[in-house]
């Protein structure tokens, strides 16, 4: 930005400053700009240089008072006087003078035979200038930027971007787990889980209770991950923005989708002792041994939304589903649990992180209890046959089935599904067209994809299972395989 004192301190312009504050020199000039209309600040929004010779205002009359007044409120920078023998002005006239300083406002002269548009032009030029220096600095950090990431990695471009900003730079997960470094604050990473939902990849604003948080997005058509920086920075925002997303484009070629974390532990599909329960938490965690979790059972999962936010916060969470249920073990005692929070955190009510993904994706809490590890197995087992919906009845025979022949029963009508490596996405189709009793808008809707994307799908699931599926017994024996695969 061109700054007052930059543009006061042009030689060839000659300018004569009369009035000025220890402020005004550092302020900086969004545009320098002529008119003698007497109502001139309703044509302005605040910065500007203003120029003017009087025609259309009497500046050494009664009325200069509330001229400059007005020019103060919507935040004129400064104002400048042209003065000629040929003009209605020689000098500035001394009431000018008294209320530009009784109100602050920088005043100065613009001697003959300087015109105006010679000091519209010297400011053009120093904003050019200004703006080739920025997009030089901007330029040749994204090439430092592409270098680190080659060469050292995320961590070292996020450094460089830290160090160029002048400020603390987190590059973190679309929940807002750290990725090079510490995770975000609590409340910061509420507010990410609910923004990550929205198709939106412009940056945001949020605000913590010190501070605004710019975060910008890390990804192509969905976030994949935030870059999170101070708003409230000094320097050229110009610059800044094309720093950030400068270090955002190059973070999304080296950032890879990470399918949903779902565990295959002992924890939910095994009786553990005591001792093989805690072994089994740090071999899955990475975590200290712990006694007891807080386990959470929520229903109405729909999609793999809810289970890919789940899987990336981090920090021990594990889960497991079954159809619309979805199982979700968290680590510590309840006291510990709520240590994870701070006291103004606990004292505004905040929940936790696993409680805000399934608020903003509209999960239905269906269980939530601190237990000891060694009964996940019994309960979750208990939710899966006996607490899920209408199906219920049904999985508590199916539950009952010869393990070995359930599987030969899966394999015989998945497997090559199973096999595929569209596995998840096909799955996913599957069960909701089962669910939707094979109508292809409602597919369509359930997941939010294309109706033909789902026709797409759904003509590759039938070569692959080598059924067709308009038929009735077709369906069903697809639907007990999901069942018992499930199980």
């Amino acid at each position: 930005m061109v700054t007052l004192g930059q543009l006061w301190a042009r030689q060839e312009l000659a300018l004569d400053v009369v009035v000025d504050s220890p402020s005004a020199g550092s302020a900086d000039v969004t545009i320098v700009h002529s008119s003698e209309l007497p109502a001139v600040d309703e044509w302005l929004a605040g910065g500007e240089v203003l120029l003017t010779i009087g025609v259309g205002q009497d500046l050494g009359g009664e009325g200069v008072g509330d001229y400059v007044g007005r020019l103060k409120r919507v935040g004129v920078l400064a104002l400048g006087i042209g003065l000629g023998s040929a003009l209605p002005w020689q000098a500035l006239p001394p009431a000018l003078i008294e209320h530009a300083e009784a109100q602050e406002l920088p005043l100065f002269g613009v001697p003959e035979p300087v015109p105006f548009v010679a000091v519209v032009d010297a400011f053009t030029r120093m904003r050019e200038e200004e703006t080739n220096r920025e997009l030089t600095r901007a330029s040749s950090a994204g090439r430092r930027f592409a270098t680190d990431l080659a060469h050292q990695g995320p961590a070292a471009l996020v450094a460089d971007l830290a160090s160029t900003l002048g400020t603390d730079v987190r590059f973190v997960s679309p929940t807002g787990r750290g990725l090079t470094g510490t995770d975000a604050e609590n409340l910061v990473r509420h507010d990410l889980i609910a923004e990550a939902l929205k198709p939106s990849m412009a940056p945001r604003l949020l605000r913590t209770e010190v501070e605004i948080v710019e975060a910008v997005p890390v990804g192509d058509e969905q976030v994949r991950g935030w870059i999170l920086a101070p708003a409230e920075v000094a320097g050229n925002p110009r610059t800044r923005g094309l720093l950030l997303s400068t270090a955002a484009a190059l973070l999304s070629l080296n950032i890879t989708e990470v399918p949903p974390r779902r565990s295959d532990s002992q924890l939910f599909t095994t009786p553990l002792t005591a001792g093989q329960a805690r072994a089994e938490w740090v071999r899955e965690t990475g975590l200290a041994p712990v006694s007891r979790v807080k386990f959470t059972v929520f229903g109405n999962v729909r999609g793999g939304v809810p289970e890919t936010l789940l899987g990336d916060l981090g920090d021990g969470t594990l889960l497991v589903r079954a159809g619309s249920m979805l199982g979700v073990i968290e680590p510590g005692t309840q006291r510990a649990y709520q240590s994870r929070l701070d006291a103004a955190e606990l004292a505004a009510g905040h929940a936790s992180t696993v409680d805000r993904v399934a608020e903003v994706t509209g999960l239905d809490k269906l269980f939530a209890k601190m237990i000891p590890l060694t009964q996940v197995h019994h309960t979750w087992t208990v939710w899966r046959t006996q607490h899920e919906s209408a199906t219920s009845d049904v999985r508590a025979l199916l539950s009952s089935i010869d393990e070995s022949a359930a599987q030969r029963f899966v394999d015989r009508v998945l497997g090559t599904l199973l096999a595929s490596r569209d596995e998840q996405d096909l799955l996913l189709t599957l069960r909701a067209f089962i669910a939707a009793g094979g109508v292809r808008d409602a597919v369509a809707a359930e997941l939010g994809i294309h109706r033909h994307t789902v026709r797409a799908r759904m003509a590759k699931i039938e070569t692959l299972l080598g059924r067709d599926l308009t038929r009735a017994e077709s369906v069903q024996a697809v639907a007990l395989a999901l069942e018992l695969a499930e199980l």
